[in-house]
């Protein structure tokens, strides 16, 4: 399925040599541009107990190996994952998790960055606050282009700077934070499973959705972590959720659907009941402010922009 560049052996005598406290987790495919950006936000961290895991997901090697080789010389500690073929986002997380050993772990996927104090900052909380199982920090979204071998940033505005607590009923209805600016506990990895590898997409969703219905994540009010969106790319370097797009929306009802199949088959009231009453809510939130723009903008105006609401 995968080889690694280190063997078995040279890799568990180095876990019992050292475990970091965190492992970083990066999945890339063919994106030096990107990858070669993360290994900048890797390495500048403050924080220096990690490990940096690159799962190569069916891309060239020698290209993500030069990478990890210049890491290296910036004194990190980089193992690498080689997937003979693609096996997808949440399969190539499972691996980096599998073969490797910390107490934290966070995926830093090839196109997101951080800011320097990004696992100072969350390492730290998670020290002092042993109820939470995993902890976020606010995100900056950053628009940006890619022209040949250079990446062009439009602009940098706040995402979630509104995020104070997390709470489940609001992510039963959207995904309040990227995987970027999540660090979590391993330990939490026993009660709640591993990612799912049969969703192409909203993995990440799925994940934080069965992960708060087991432990609680905590916030750290700064803006540690960059949600860096392309709108106009496709191909490699496209985002998944533009990209995407119409996946997601498939996908969004294929995972409410198989969650109430669930409960409904146990007899229970459960996260598939939670996350469909939350679209159901969600669905009036944005009716009742569309008719509050009505009222706003005028009868004529409003009620064409609620048309083309109730037409998608």
């Amino acid at each position: 399925m995968f080889h690694r560049s280190q063997s078995l052996t040279e890799s568990a005598a180095m876990a019992s040599a050292h475990r970091a406290r965190v492992v970083v987790i990066t999945r890339t495919k063919n994106r030096p541009v990107m990858l070669r950006r993360a290994m900048a936000s890797v390495s500048h961290q403050s924080f220096r107990d990690f490990t940096w895991v690159i799962v190569n997901d069916g891309g060239d090697a020698e290209e993500v190996e030069a990478i990890a080789t210049s890491a290296r010389q910036e004194q990190l500690e980089v193992q690498t994952i080689h997937n003979a073929q693609s096996l997808g986002m949440e399969a190539a997380s499972n691996c980096a998790i599998r073969t490797s050993d910390s107490e934290l772990l966070v995926i830093h996927d090839d196109d997101d960055t951080w800011d320097p104090q990004f696992l100072a900052a969350t390492a730290a909380f998670l020290d002092t606050e042993s109820a939470y199982g995993g902890v976020v920090t606010h995100t900056n979204r950053v628009d940006e282009v890619i022209e040949g071998d250079l990446i062009r940033v439009i602009r940098t505005t706040p995402w979630n700077h509104d995020l104070m607590s997390v709470y489940l009923i609001e992510m039963a209805q959207v995904n309040s934070f990227p995987p970027i600016s999540f660090l979590f506990r391993r330990s939490v990895l026993a009660e709640i499973g591993m990612f799912d590898e049969s969703l192409p997409v909203l993995g990440d969703w799925d994940f934080h959705l069965r992960f708060l219905a087991a432990r609680d994540i905590g916030v750290v009010p700064r803006p540690l972590a960059f949600y860096h969106h392309r709108e106009t790319s496709t191909g490699v370097y496209g985002n998944s959720l533009y990209d995407g797009i119409s996946k997601h929306i498939r996908y969004d009802a294929l995972l409410r659907n198989r969650l109430l199949r669930r409960d409904l088959e146990e007899g229970r009231l459960g996260l598939g009941v939670l996350v469909n009453l939350a679209r159901t809510h969600n669905g009036l939130s944005m009716l009742e402010m569309l008719m509050h723009t009505v009222r706003r903008i005028g009868m004529k105006t409003g009620l064409l922009k609620l048309g083309r609401w109730l037409a998608r």
